[in-house]
C-alpha cells in the first residue's frame, strides 16, 4: 500500500469505523453467552454444541473473500447495512425454532451477517483509516470495549428476562451496527472501484475473485500473517464453543459469565498502545509472543473454578489479543494496494473460519469421548506447538515499514 499516509484524520472520519467495529466484532461475544446458555437449556449434548458453533463459520469460510470483493466492487457502506438488517432480525428467530437442524442454519446466516460486517471494518482500516497502527490500535480498542460492556448485557438481560431478552440483546447490537454504517463519511468508504458493473453481476461470486485473493499467499509477510491467524483461532474457538459451558457447570450465572467474557474486552486498551509496540519491537515476534499467551491463557481454564483466577486469564487474553489482532490487520492493510483491501481482508476472514468451522467440532468430539477439561488440554497444546513450528519456519520474515 502506497505512501500519502495522513497524519492525522479527523474524529467525525474516524468514529463511525470504530462504531462498525465495536458491533460487528462483538456480535460473537454475546452469542457465546447467549447461544451457549439457550443449548444448555435445549439440553443438547457436546457434540451437537460443536457443531453448531462450528456452522456459525460455515458461510463467512466460503464467502468472505466473496464479500470483501463485494465490498470492493459495490462499496463497503452498502454491503455492511445490508448484512446489518439480517443482524437486527435473525436473533428472534432463535425462539420460535428450538430444534437442532433449524439452529445450525440460523447459525449459518447470522454467522455470515456479522462476519461480513466484521469484514467491513478491517477494509475500511485500508480505505479510511489506512492502515495505520496508531488507528487500527484504537479500532480495536473499540472492539474490545464491545466485548466489555456486551456479554454482561447479554447475561443481565437473560437471567432476569430470560431468552428473549438475550436474543433481543443480539438484535440490539444489530441497530449499533445499521447506525454506525449510515452515518459513515460519503465518498470515503462508499464509492465502489466498479460503479458501473450491473447489481447482479457484483453479488454474484466470482472464481476470479478467489483465485485472485489466494494469489496474495505470494506476499511472504501476507503468508505468515494468514499461517499464524489460523492458529490463533485455536484459542478463539475453544473460548466460543465451550468457555460458557464450562463455566455454567462449575456454577457460575449468566451474569458472571458475561463479566468473564467481558473482561477480554475490559484489557482490550492494550490495542492503543499498539503503535508504540509496533515501532518498538518487531512487529512478526510480537504477533508470535501474543498468539502463544493467548491460547494457553484459555487452554488453562479447566484448572480454576474460582470467578478471581478465571477474571485474570481472562484480562490476560483479552490483553495479547488486542495487540495481535491490531498488528495482523495492521500488517495486511500496509502489504496490499486500497483496490484490494476487501478481497485481502476476506482472505483473512476465510482462514480464521476455516479453524472456527473445524476446532468447535473437533473439541465437541474431544469433550463428548474423553472429557471438557481435557478437550481444552489437547486443543490448547496442538495450538502452541504449532505456533512454535510457524515460528521458527517463518524466522526472518520482512515485515512493511509503518
Amino acid at each position: 500500500m502506497s505512501g500519502n499516509i495522513p497524519s492525522s484524520l479527523p474524529m467525525k472520519v474516524q468514529v463511525p469505523v470504530y462504531g462498525v467495529a465495536f458491533f460487528s466484532n462483538s456480535v460473537p461475544d454475546l452469542v457465546l453467552v447467549v447461544l451457549q446458555l439457550w443449548l444448555v437449556k435445549l439440553g443438547a449434548p457436546y457434540f451437537m454444541i460443536g457443531i453448531v458453533f462450528g456452522a456459525r463459520y460455515v458461510g463467512p469460510l466460503l464467502f468472505a473473500i466473496h464479500g470483501g470483493a463485494m465490498m470492493d466492487r459495490l462499496g463497503t457502506q452498502k454491503v455492511i447495512i445490508f448484512f446489518g438488517l439480517i443482524m437486527v432480525l435473525i436473533p428472534f428467530v432463535y425462539p420460535f425454532a428450538p430444534w437442532f437442524f433449524a439452529i445450525i442454519l440460523i447459525q449459518i446466516i447470522s454467522g455470515l451477517a456479522d462476519s461480513f460486517g466484521w469484514i467491513g471494518a478491517q477494509t475500511l482500516t485500508g480505505q479510511i483509516l489506512h492502515g495505520n497502527p496508531t488507528y487500527t490500535g484504537r479500532l480495536i480498542f473499540a472492539t474490545r470495549v464491545g466485548t466489555f460492556v456486551g456479554p454482561p448485557i447479554a447475561g443481565a438481560a437473560w437471567d432476569i428476562f430470560g431468552p428473549w431478552g438475550g436474543f433481543t440483546a443480539l438484535s440490539f447490537w444489530g441497530m449499533g451496527l445499521l447506525y454506525s454504517a449510515a452515518i459513515l463519511p460519503k465518498g470515503a468508504s462508499s464509492q465502489p472501484v466498479s460503479p458501473h458493473e450491473p447489481f447482479l453481476r457484483s453479488v454474484t461470486p466470482r472464481i476470479t475473485d478467489y483465485v485472485s485473493a489466494f494469489r496474495l499467499f505470494g506476499i511472504p509477510v501476507i503468508s505468515v500473517v494468514l499461517m499464524i491467524t489460523v492458529i490463533r483461532q485455536f484459542g478463539s474457538g475453544m473460548q466460543s464453543t465451550f468457555y460458557a459451558v464450562y463455566l455454567q457447570g462449575i456454577g457460575m450465572s449468566g451474569t458472571l459469565i458475561g463479566i468473564l467474557v467481558s473482561a477480554t474486552g475490559l484489557m482490550g486498551i492494550a490495542a492503543l498502545g499498539s503503535g508504540w509496540l509496533a515501532q518498538k519491537f518487531n512487529e512478526f515476534k510480537l504477533l508470535v509472543i501474543t498468539t502463544l499467551i493467548s491460547i494457553l491463557a484459555i487452554a488453562v481454564v479447566p484448572l480454576f473454578t474460582d470467578f478471581v483466577p478465571l477474571f485474570l486469564a481472562s484480562c490476560i487474553r483479552g490483553a495479547v489479543l488486542a495487540i495481535s489482532v491490531v498488528i495482523i490487520v495492521s500488517l495486511i492493510a500496509r502489504s496490499v494496494g486500497l483496490d484490494v483491501q476487501g478481497m485481502a481482508m476476506g482472505l483473512r476472514m476465510t482462514c480464521n473460519q476455516t479453524a472456527n468451522v473445524l476446532v468447535p467440532i473437533v473439541m465437541g468430539f474431544l469433550a463428548h469421548y474423553f472429557g471438557l477439561e481435557t478437550a481444552f488440554y489437547i486443543v490448547g497444546l496442538v495450538g502452541i506447538l504449532l505456533s512454535a513450528l510457524i515460528a521458527f519456519l517463518a524466522r526472518g520474515t520482512e515485515v512493511p515499514r509503518i
